[in-house]
This record gives C-alpha cells, sequence and structure tokens, in this order.
C-alpha cells in the first residue's frame, strides 16, 4: 500500500514541478521534452531487457493509439489545465478520469454501470463542484493558476481525463493479453513523442523555446519525466502486483489531497477547509467506483 501512496505522491510533485517549467515553455514544448526523456529512457531499458516479441503488430498498433490520445491530447490538455488552474485543482479535475471511463465502457462496450459507480461518479463531480466554488480569485497564491483562468482551466481538466480514460480503453485488450507492461509503456511513450513532434517542427516559437530553456527548467523537466512516468509508473505497478486492485486504485488517486499540504509547504499559502473536503470528496467517489468495478 506504500507504493500506491508512493504512486500518487510522485504524482503530486510532478505536478508542482511542471507547473513552472509549463508556463515557462509553452504547454506543447514542454509535453514534447517531458515525452521524449521519457520515451528515450523506456527505449533504453527495453533494449537491455527485450522487447516483449509476443506483442503482435496490432497490438503495437493499438498501443501507438492509446500513446497519441493518453500522451499528445491528455497531456497537452492536463497542462494546459495546469497552468491555468495550478497543480491543486488540476489534479483534483483528473479524477474524474474513473467515470469518463464508466462512460465509455457503457457507450462503446455495452458494460453496465452500477448505481454505486453512479453515485462515485456524482460524488467526484460535488468535490469538484465545491473545490470550484470556495476558489478565490483574490487570494491566489504561486501555485493557484491565472485569475480568470478557471472555467478554460476545468474544460482542459476534464477533456485531459476523457482522453485518459479512452487511451486506457484501447490499450486494455493488449494489457489483459499479458503484454509487458514496460514494453507497452516504451510504444505508448513512443508514439506520444512522435506525435508531440509535428506541433515543435512546425512551430518556430516552440523550437526556439527548447533551444533557449534555462538549465532550471531542463531540470524540473527531466525530474518530472524520472519521477512521474518512470518512479510513479512503476510503483503503481509493483503495488496493482501485491495488493488489492480496488485499494491500490483508490490510494494511487490520492493525489488531491497530497498536493495541497506540499502547496502548503512549498508555495506558503495555505489551502482552505473546503479545498481540504472537496479533495476528500473526489477520492472518496473514486473509491466507490473501483470498489464496485
Amino acid at each position: 500500500m506504500f507504493a500506491a501512496l508512493g504512486t500518487a505522491t510522485c504524482f503530486a510533485v510532478t505536478g508542482l514541478l511542471a507547473y513552472d517549467a509549463a508556463r515557462a515553455l509553452g504547454v506543447i514544448a514542454f509535453s514534447f521534452v517531458r515525452m521524449a526523456i521519457a520515451a528515450v529512457g523506456f527505449a533504453t531499458y527495453t533494449m537491455i531487457t527485450g522487447f516483449d516479441a509476443t506483442m503482435q503488430v496490432s497490438d503495437i498498433g493499438l498501443l501507438a493509439i492509446s500513446g497519441i490520445l493518453g500522451v499528445f491530447l491528455a497531456d497537452t490538455f492536463r497542462y494546459s489545465a495546469l497552468v491555468r488552474v495550478g497543480p491543486q485543482l488540476q489534479t483534483l479535475l483528473n479524477t474524474t478520469t474513473a467515470p469518463f471511463a464508466l462512460l465509455l465502457g457503457f457507450v462503446i462496450l455495452g458494460q453496465v454501470v452500477s448505481g454505486m459507480s453512479l453515485v462515485g461518479a456524482g460524488v467526484i463531480f460535488a468535490g469538484i463542484l465545491l473545490a470550484v466554488v470556495s476558489r478565490d480569485p483574490s487570494a491566489l497564491g504561486r501555485f493557484s493558476g491565472d485569475k480568470d483562468g478557471t472555467v478554460r482551466g476545468m474544460l482542459f481538466g476534464m477533456a485531459s481525463a476523457l482522453m485518459q480514460a479512452g487511451s486506457v480503453l484501447i490499450a486494455a485488450p493488449v494489457m489483459l493479453a499479458g503484454a509487458d507492461p514496460v514494453s507497452a509503456t516504451a510504444v505508448r511513450s513512443a508514439a506520444g513523442a512522435g506525435s508531440l513532434l509535428f506541433p515543435i517542427i512546425m512551430s518556430r516559437k516552440n523550437r526556439e523555446k527548447i533551444r533557449t530553456m534555462t538549465p532550471t527548467v531542463a531540470r524540473q523537466a527531466l525530474l518530472v519525466a524520472v519521477i512521474g512516468p518512470g518512479l510513479g509508473m512503476t510503483l503503481q505497478l509493483y503495488a496493482l502486483a501485491n495488493g488489492p486492485v480496488g485499494i491500490v486504485s483508490t490510494l494511487s488517486t490520492t493525489t488531491p489531497l497530497i498536493v495541497l499540504p506540499l502547496v502548503w509547504v512549498v508555495g506558503k499559502s495555505r489551502p482552505g477547509l473546503f479545498s481540504w473536503l472537496g479533495a476528500l470528496i473526489g477520492v472518496i467517489g473514486v473509491w466507490l467506483i473501483v470498489s464496485t468495478a
């Protein structure tokens, strides 16, 4: 269970690290740098340990599509939300991945949605609503985002969650068939980085930002890539291999709670009571959904 909490902590830390770097580089440029580092890392690892030879071309194709949805689109939307509403609200918006996964499973696969799962989805959105209503534009701290970016940030955040849910749905058959998680992640990372390369090539502004980025921003991007996709996903896989899926999934999504004290300490901005309640309610909603899965 400590591994699952470690996963949530990794994602909370990367949210704070990514905040400054994404604002400095721009969302597209930062996403590309971060994902390129992760792709090179996973590719190197699979070259050393060996790529999963059991995966078919069709499996690799599905993982590539999953990577485009989960990296190019989901990450671009996620960091667009991050720079507008800050890590505190962005991590809470990310919990909507669970209800969006329910929706896609129902619409595309015809999966039955239990009443408790619907309650969980409602609880998640109630937690987000509470956090948004209690947001004070006149008292924004370092990690609070833009004063007038709440609406757009929320839309980007939920779009990210929807894309992430879709990417998981596409990759699920391959993973259920027994594909090696590291090899699968290497394919998804390469596809995501490759799809982000096109807007980089087409934009002189993005190329210039990458070329002139400061050592501080470069270190932040490196740490985000290592701590997030690297350490965070490794801990999550370890937790899933050694604990109940429902508990692990819930603990892994406690990021909205963990990020609050980090914002307090690093950003010197104490979150209000309703921020804590909103985060707690969101995590409870995720638990209600995964416990009935």
